[in-house]
């Protein structure tokens, strides 16, 4: 598997869209904050926050953008002032972009098929420009997990039968432009919502032998590893074994702790390190060992008006958070990236 398009194998995800007047954070002090990490590239929501590109692509970070789910129908009907746009912010910062996501989990049951149809042409039509200007830039789609239709024994890896199509025609276009399949992984929301038949250590990657999950001649350890080779399994099914997993979002809230007990600071350093040490390691799965695991953390910061519909933890996922005293953004807990 070929990895070599990311300058780090562990990223991080940026956005301070949903942060409030005042409080959100400036491109120099999250390029100086997020190089402090080591990490190298940078995933964004968006095409058109030039300040931060430029920003980050100036100081030799990588940066991934994003179509946003909004623009996808004007995509797929070629509307060139959309296309061009995008193209535009690809081809003048070329270096340092490689790879473009259309849509932002764009299969999402509660966006009520809002756009799934525009899906397969949007990411064709901005392929085909890419091509067309000359440039490298790899497109993929970040899907949300519940693509899956089946996950668990991870051996019945099935994709969302009524979306199957539409994944299997993305796998296609990821297939010829040799690009990778990104998905979100959230181990806190499975575990949150089924907590007596998913155990805390086991989505922590410290579980006790007695919660480990055995399948056929395969041993989970944790349920990252088991995440991931359901979708292995669905993927190969369908002929696209060969194309590289890449988490594209993967992390772990740190309150409102009043309402979501596992949500703590503690619970988020020990999911983060070990998740970081995990997809660096080499290690690989059961199902597909020996290979790095690209994983892009969400996120670098907190977003206190965040829509909370999903829940309140969504206004707490940030490895930084908002200190009212100094006025910045800092580290809730340490982590080594």
């Amino acid at each position: 598997m070929n990895h070599s398009i990311f300058k780090s194998i562990i990223g991080v995800n940026f956005s301070n869209t949903f942060q409030s007047t005042g409080k959100q954070v400036s491109a120099t002090k999250a390029v100086a904050q997020i190089k402090a990490t080591g990490v190298k590239t940078v995933k964004m929501f968006t095409y058109n926050q030039a300040d931060c590109i430029s920003a980050f692509a100036k100081e030799g970070l990588q940066v991934l953008v994003d179509v946003p789910n909004g623009d996808l129908k004007a995509c797929a009907k070629n509307d060139s002032t959309t296309i061009n746009t995008i193209v535009d912010v690809l081809s003048n910062n070329a270096s340092s972009i490689p790879m473009i996501c259309v849509g932002n989990e764009p299969l999402g049951s509660w966006w009520n098929n809002a756009y799934a149809p525009y899906l397969v042409e949007a990411i064709t039509n901005i392929k085909t420009a890419i091509k067309a200007k000359g440039l490298s830039t790899k497109v993929t789609v970040p899907f949300n997990y519940a693509i899956m239709g089946n996950s668990y024994p991870p051996s019945a890896g099935a994709f969302n039968s009524s979306l199957k199509n539409t994944i299997l025609d993305v796998c296609a276009i990821l297939k010829e432009d040799n690009s990778v399949f990104m998905v979100n992984v959230y181990p806190f929301i499975t575990q949150n919502n089924q907590p007596n038949n998913v155990h805390l250590d086991y989505c922590l990657f410290t579980a006790v032998e007695k919660h480990w999950v055995h399948d056929g001649s395969y041993t989970y350890k944790n349920i990252f590893d088991a995440m991931y080779d359901a979708l292995y399994v669905a993927l190969g099914n369908n002929g696209y074994g060969s194309l590289p997993i890449v988490i594209g979002e993967a992390g772990w809230p740190t309150g409102p702790t009043a309402t979501y007990s596992t949500a703590t600071k503690a619970n988020a350093r020990t999911f983060n390190q070990n998740l970081i040490n995990h997809c660096k390691s080499g290690n690989g799965t059961p199902r597909n060992p020996n290979v790095r695991i690209p994983c892009f953390i969400f996120e670098m910061y907190d977003e206190d008006k965040k829509p909370t519909g999903a829940g309140l933890f969504e206004q707490h996922w940030g490895v930084y958070g908002y200190n009212s005293q100094s006025k910045n953004y800092e580290a809730k807990y340490s982590l080594t990236w």
